[in-house]
């Protein structure tokens, strides 16, 4: 079984992980706020392998994490995590108890998963798309086409499966991909168009793209603003309840703080987190969009500004 993370990034180390271990492999898709809970829903007992890679850990997850990890492996799973975010102090020697985990900084969980597991030229040849694609420098073409497919679940799941077969395109995911990036870019040039320009408390200047109600490629379009405008990170708001922050010209910057004290993770660059909204505004803000702005916004874009 294979847990990974649903971007680019974790879609490839699923790959390249079920083509090192062989055939009957059951994939799920997860990520640091909520592996937990998918770890939770397997069974205990087991002689089979679990692997789970491109998955974080957030600090305030780490006990839960530890606990189904422990029941797992008592009950015969052998576990092997391989991941390359930034974890807690401790994290790595705690659930190291109960897995053989590997965590390294790379330009992407799947070059790490590649050199602890190997492949030959076609395993190579996707750790240049998932390096490509989780740096968001997204300089090949196959990176964009992966990143539109990767937020459906359905194009997702068959991307999967090509890939499994050894084929990094064909007609439909050349269809789809062109499809999707063509209104991808028609949502870059809204976002640049509805983009303010915001200043912290140390001088960095930082862009708010408000996505709402229904979200978009966020990275592509704070990428594009950071060009155009030059700012040094970008806050996304993608929905009432969902943010992330992506770095600009200042990519030594430490966006995750902020990130995991809303509940999310990633890197250090760039990151998601969740806005806290009663159930009244949330439907007030999916109704209205970016004509509605609650106080609990207003508050995430005023804590940026103390705190980076």
């Amino acid at each position: 079984m294979i847990i990974a993370h649903g971007d680019v990034d974790g879609v490839i180390s699923a790959v390249i992980t079920a083509r090192s271990v062989g055939d009957n492999t059951e994939f799920y898709f997860s990520g640091p706020r909520s592996i937990h809970r998918v770890l939770s829903m397997l069974p205990s007992e087991n002689k089979g392998r679990l692997f789970v890679v491109d998955v974080g850990i957030n600090g305030d997850k780490l006990e839960e994490v530890e606990k189904e990890l422990a029941r797992l492996s008592n009950g015969g799973w052998q576990i092997t995590w391989i991941d390359h975010h930034h974890w807690p102090n401790g994290a790595v020697e705690k659930l190291s108890k109960y897995a053989k985990v590997v965590v390294r900084p790379s330009p992407s969980a799947a070059r790490v998963v590649y050199e602890e597991l190997g492949g030959n030229e076609f395993e190579a040849k996707l750790v240049e798309i998932a390096d490509d694609a989780d740096t968001a420098t997204y300089k090949s073409r196959l990176a964009k086409l992966y990143n539109s497919l990767t937020r459906d679940k359905e194009k997702r799941k068959y991307l999967l499966n090509l890939l499994l077969e050894g084929k990094v395109e064909d007609e439909r995911v050349a269809s789809w991909g062109t499809k999707k990036l063509e209104e991808e870019n028609r949502a870059i040039e809204r976002g640049i168009r509805s983009t303010n320009v915001e200043r912290t408390s140390s001088g960095r200047r930082f862009a708010v793209i408000d996505l709402r109600p229904r979200g978009g490629p966020g990275s592509f379009i704070s990428k594009k603003v950071a060009e155009v405008k030059g700012v040094d990170f970008s806050l996304v708001i993608y929905t009432c309840s969902k943010f992330s922050l992506y770095a600009g010209r200042d990519r030594g910057i430490n966006l995750k703080k902020v990130c995991e004290s809303h509940g999310g993770g990633g890197h250090t660059y760039a990151c998601g987190g969740k806005i806290e909204l009663p159930f009244l505004k949330r439907i007030l803000c999916r109704i209205l969009g970016r004509r509605y702005m609650p106080r609990e916004i207003k508050e995430l874009i005023e804590e940026i500004k103390v705190s980076l």
